[in-house]
């Protein structure tokens, strides 16, 4: 199909179902990627992605989602509640990694031998990760981003994202054949990644200082932001350690960068950089999710896909659960905190689809991991909002303040 009639169809359906979802309660993000899954019934899929490149132009816009969705998370969220609940986070995101690591790769040593330590390493890894774009998209879409759980979830799940980027280094060593020398670089990389954005902050205070003075436009100050996010994002891809880790770097070196312009212009560049991003690109990334789901992976193998989605579920839950101890949280609020971590969304796709094409992981371990991603990535809207709403403080509430209900 013409590209030019397939990008506003994605639009107007992913439109319309995240709407529908939205007046009855839930996330509009549920409907996207369920909007996604029509559009990718084998059927449907032949006729509208009858070309390779509508495919590529698709999946390049959704990447572009991603980077967005990212950025403004880094840019929205309020950085000193980063900086108060960072012990919760640092907790969270080490015990709800470690968790379902250890029970997948003890699963898969213990029921599927034949399949090999390489196999069971994956598995685990692809139990660990979270996907933060969809986890953001969720807590925005629940007014829920800029509060006191919702800075832990979006921390922990940055330290997540830190902990895959290093996982998949591990991995792609592996498959290649290499040694630890190159996986001693990453920390090198991420050193130098580091250095490049302080530099890029350093300059982008001083422009954006320079164009309030001289009473620069949207249009100039959007392009600017653009211009920062893609180069940040490109340089931390091109690094190794992630172009996820490079948009939402961006989005909080630039919050701080913009302190000192006038607000009128801060809050424009924000809006302006919403309503393109939300409106047009973020669709395309949940749409993505769906559509490239393949329905055959559900029966290829039951008892495995079962079993998957068991340890994906519990080991998050549980791993949050157990820093009880050592935390300010509530029961309830670490229960949920659960709940939002455990959407693993493109990060848990990228593991698998790197793992299968290296030659680490059978087809069918491949298919279950696919199809324990959506899973999880769908039911998770639901229930934080549920929660949300049945405890209006859940949110901001700390320990000492909270009320178990």
């Amino acid at each position: 199909m013409e590209i030019f009639v397939l990008v506003p169809l994605i639009l107007l359906v992913t439109f319309v179902m995240g709407f529908l979802f939205k007046r009855i309660g839930m996330p509009a993000v549920v409907g996207q990627i369920l909007a996604g899954i029509l559009l990718g019934i084998p059927f449907l899929r032949a006729v509208l992605f009858d070309s390779e490149s509508a495919l590529v132009i698709v999946d390049f816009l959704a990447y572009l989602g991603i980077i967005f969705l990212l950025f403004l998370a880094g840019l929205e969220i309020d950085i000193e509640k980063i900086r108060e609940t960072s012990r919760e986070s640092l907790l969270i995101s080490l015990s709800s990694a470690l968790v379902p690591f250890a029970l997948g790769f003890t699963f898969m040593m213990l029921v599927f031998p034949s399949y090999g330590w390489l196999a069971a390493l994956v598995f685990g890894g692809a139990m660990m990760v979270t996907s933060e774009a969809t986890k953001v998209k969720v807590l925005m879409d629940l007014n829920s981003l800029n509060t006191h759980l919702g800075a832990i979830m979006l921390a922990a799940g940055a330290l997540d994202d830190i902990f895959e980027v290093l996982f998949l280094a591990l991995v792609a060593v592996i498959g290649r054949g290499g040694g630890l020398i190159e996986l001693a670089a990453i920390p090198v990389e991420i050193v130098i990644f580091v250095v490049v954005a302080f530099a890029f902050f350093k300059g982008a205070s001083k422009i954006f200082r320079y164009l309030d003075r001289k009473g620069g436009n949207q249009t100039e100050i959007f392009s600017l932001v653009v211009i920062f996010i893609m180069v940040l994002a490109a340089l931390s891809e091109g690094l190794g350690i992630g172009y996820l880790i490079g948009a939402i770097a961006g989005g909080f070196i630039l919050q701080i960068a913009m302190k000192n312009i006038h607000e009128r212009h801060r809050k424009d560049m924000i809006k302006v950089t919403e309503l393109i991003a939300l409106g047009f690109i973020v669709p395309f990334f949940f749409a993505n999710v769906g559509i490239n789901f393949e329905f055959d992976t559900l029966f290829s193998s039951i008892g495995l896909l079962v079993a998957t989605v068991v340890i994906a579920f519990s080991g998050k839950i549980v791993g949050c659960i157990v820093i009880k101890p050592f935390s300010r949280l509530t029961l309830k609020q670490l229960y949920y905190t659960g709940w939002a971590m455990n959407s693993r969304g493109a990060a848990e796709l990228v593991i698998a689809l790197a793992a299968k094409q290296l030659g680490l992981i059978p087809l069918e371990v491949f298919s279950a991991l696919v199809a324990m991603s959506l899973i999880t990535t769908l039911t998770f809207p639901p229930v934080l909002a549920r929660g949300i709403h049945r405890n209006p403080g859940l949110m901001n509430v700390v320990a000492s303040e909270a009320v178990e209900t």
